[in-house]
C-alpha cells in the first residue's frame, strides 16, 4: 500500500505510530527530491553562470578582484574570476570539467561578495573535449589528435568588424558561425586584436566592435561588446569551435598608448576581464600581441605567459606571436609556438622548426588572398592545409576578411580547407596524434611529403601528379589505397596493394595535386 493514500482509522494493518513515522519520512525525504530538481544543471564543457548583486562597492567596480572556488565532485578545485556586469551586478562564468555537484564559495575583500555559496549539476554533453597540448601535438584532452584550423569568420559587404559588431542574434553572424564549422570545419575563430582602438585602420569602427569605452579605454569596458562576445562564443562552442584570442595590437593601436603599460593596474584589470568572461570556453588560445617585441620586453612575454598559466582554471594553450616581423620569444612557459611568418616555409624547414620545439605549432599571422602580404592564392591556401596536417597537425590562420572580399573565392578556399580538415578529422583510420612526416619513405618523389604510422596507416600529399614510390616494409598486411581530389573532395578507390616492400603510385591524373591514403581494411 502505499502510504500517501493511507486514511487512519479506515486501514487497522498501519498503527498511527507507523503512518507517524512513514509521514516524516515523507517530509524528511521529499524537500530533498525537490531540491535536487532546482539545482541548476549545466553540460559537461559547456557554460555555468551565476551572479551576486552587491551595493556596497566603491571606486572602479572592475577594480574589485572577486575570485569563486569551485570544488569538483573528485574534489578537484578550480579557481576562477567574477567580473562587473553592470548595474551593481557581478557574474562567474565557469566551465565544469567532470560530471556529478560541484560546489562553488566566493572570495572578495569587499564584505558583499565575499562568502557565497551554491552548488549545480554537471551532466554529459554531446561536445568535444577541450583543444590542449602533449608534446609537439595539438589534442582533445583524452580524445586524440586535433589539427585546428583558425578561421576569421567572413561578413561580405560590412567590414572586417562585421563579426564582433553586428549583433549576435542577426542571421549574418549565424550563417558566418555556420559557415566556418561546416564548410571550413575550423577549430578556432580569429578575429584580431581582442583591444581594438578608434584608431587608425579602425577609426570608423562603430562602438559595438570596441572592448573599451571610447574615451575612456584601459579603465572601463564596454559591457555591450563584452555581452555580445560571449554570446558568440557560445554559439560557437555548441558547434565545437573555439577561439583564438591575441590580446594587443600595434602601432597606434599600442596599449602603451592609452595607459595600459606593462604590469599596470590597468593592464591587469584588463587580464582579469579576459579570462573572467572567456576563459570558460574548451577551444581557446592565448596570445599577446601583433609585433609584441616592438613593445614589450622578453621579460614581460615571460610573466605574460606564466599569469595566464597561473590564473586560467583550465589551462590552455599560451604563446607569444614571434617569428616574421613579430620580434619577440617563445616563452619559458609557453604551450604552443605562436609563429607570426606571413608564408608557408618549405616542408624541410618546417619540420627542422618543429623537431626542435618541444610544443605544438600555430602560424598566427593571418593568410590572407585579398592583399598583397604574402602572396597568397587559393591554391596555396590549399597547400598549406595539406602541409601543415602532414607535419604534425600544425595550426594556420587562414583570413578572408581583409582587403575586397570575393564571395566566389571565400566559399572556394573554405572548401579546399574543409576537406582537409574533414579528412583528418573523419578518415584516418588512427590516432592523428600518431601521424608524423616520414619523408625518408618516399622514392622518386621531387614534390611530394608523407606522413604516416609506420606498418598502419600512410597519407602522402604530391604536388604535381606525377608518380611516385612509397617504402611499405614496415607493412605487414595489404592495404586499401584511396586517391583523394583536395579541390572537390572526391574519393577514387584503388587497388589493394602488398606490404613489405616498395610500392609505385601513379595519381589518377597528371600535373594536379592529389592526396594519397593507405590503410588497413
Amino acid at each position: 500500500m502505499n502510504f500517501l493514500s493511507y486514511h487512519p482509522g479506515k486501514d487497522p494493518v498501519f498503527p498511527s505510530a507507523v503512518s507517524g513515522f512513514l509521514i516524516f519520512l515523507a517530509l524528511l525525504i521529499f524537500p530533498f527530491r525537490d531540491a535536487g530538481a532546482r539545482m541548476p544543471q549545466v553540460g559537461l564543457w559547456k557554460r555555468y553562470e551565476t551572479s551576486f548583486r552587491d551595493i556596497s562597492w566603491q571606486g572602479n567596480p572592475f577594480d574589485v578582484v572577486l575570485e569563486v572556488d569551485f570544488t569538483s565532485p573528485s574534489g578537484k578545485v578550480l579557481r576562477q574570476y567574477g567580473f562587473y556586469a553592470g548595474d551593481s551586478l557581478w557574474k562567474v562564468f565557469f566551465m565544469p570539467v567532470e560530471t556529478g555537484v560541484w560546489h562553488y564559495r566566493s572570495h572578495c575583500k569587499d564584505p558583499g561578495l565575499d562568502g557565497r555559496e551554491g552548488m549545480f549539476r554537471c551532466v554529459k554533453s554531446d561536445l568535444d573535449p577541450p583543444l590542449g597540448c602533449e608534446g609537439r601535438q595539438w589534442v582533445l584532452q583524452g580524445n586524440g589528435g586535433d589539427f585546428p584550423v583558425i578561421w576569421a569568420p567572413v561578413i561580405p559587404g560590412v567590414g572586417p568588424w562585421a563579426f564582433r559588431g553586428l549583433p549576435p542574434s542577426s542571421e549574418a553572424v549565424r550563417q558566418a558561425l555556420h559557415f566556418a564549422a561546416g564548410k571550413v570545419q575550423a577549430r578556432l575563430l580569429g578575429f584580431g586584436e581582442l583591444a581594438v582602438m578608434r584608431t587608425g585602420w579602425a577609426r570608423q569602427w562603430p562602438q559595438a566592435a570596441l572592448p573599451y569605452v571610447t574615451g575612456k579605454e584601459g579603465e572601463m569596458f564596454n559591457l555591450p561588446f563584452w555581452d555580445s562576445l560571449n554570446a558568440r562564443m557560445d554559439a560557437a562552442r555548441e558547434l565545437n569551435m573555439g577561439a583564438y584570442i591575441m590580446l594587443y595590437g600595434d602601432d597606434e593601436m599600442t596599449p602603451d598608448r592609452y595607459g595600459i603599460t606593462p604590469g599596470s593596474q590597468a593592464e591587469l584589470r584588463f587580464f582579469r576581464y579576459v579570462v573572467a568572461r572567456l576563459a570558460c570556453y574548451p577551444h581557446l588560445l592565448w596570445d599577446t600581441g601583433v609585433d609584441i617585441g616592438e613593445y614589450r620586453s622578453n621579460k614581460w612575454i615571460n610573466a605574460f605567459a606564466a599569469w595566464f598559466r597561473r590564473h586560467d582554471p583550465w589551462h590552455h594553450p599560451v604563446g607569444s606571436r614571434t617569428g616574421g616581423g613579430s620580434g619577440g620569444i617563445l616563452p619559458d612557459s609557453a604551450t604552443y609556438m605562436s609563429l607570426g611568418w606571413d608564408h608557408l616555409m618549405p616542408r624541410q624547414a618546417m619540420e627542422e622548426m618543429r623537431e626542435k620545439l618541444q610544443v605544438p605549432v600555430a602560424y598566427t599571422d593571418h593568410w590572407r588572398i585579398f592583399i598583397s602580404r604574402g602572396n597568397w592564392t587559393n591554391e596555396k591556401i590549399r597547400m598549406a592545409a595539406w602541409r601543415c596536417a602532414l607535419t604534425g597537425a600544425q595550426a594556420f590562420f587562414a583570413d578572408y576578411n581583409q582587403g575586397t572580399p570575393i564571395d566566389s573565392l571565400i566559399r572556394e578556399g573554405a572548401r579546399y580547407i574543409g576537406i582537409a580538415s574533414s579528412f583528418f578529422r573523419r578518415e584516418l583510420n588512427h590516432d592523428l596524434a600518431g601521424l608524423q612526416p616520414h619523408d625518408e619513405l618516399l622514392q622518386n618523389a621531387p614534390e611530394v611529403i608523407l606522413a604516416a604510422t609506420p606498418g598502419e596507416e600512410y597519407v602522402a600529399y604530391t604536388g604535381n601528379g606525377a608518380g611516385f614510390d612509397v617504402d611499405l616494409s614496415a607493412a605487414k598486411k595489404r592495404l586499401q589505397v584511396v586517391w583523394l581530389d583536395p579541390r572537390t573532395g572526391r574519393e577514387i578507390p584503388g587497388n589493394s596493394v602488398k606490404g613489405g616492400e616498395v610500392q609505385h603510385f601513379i595519381p589518377p591524373a597528371p600535373e594536379q595535386d592529389w592526396v594519397l591514403h593507405l590503410y588497413y581494411h
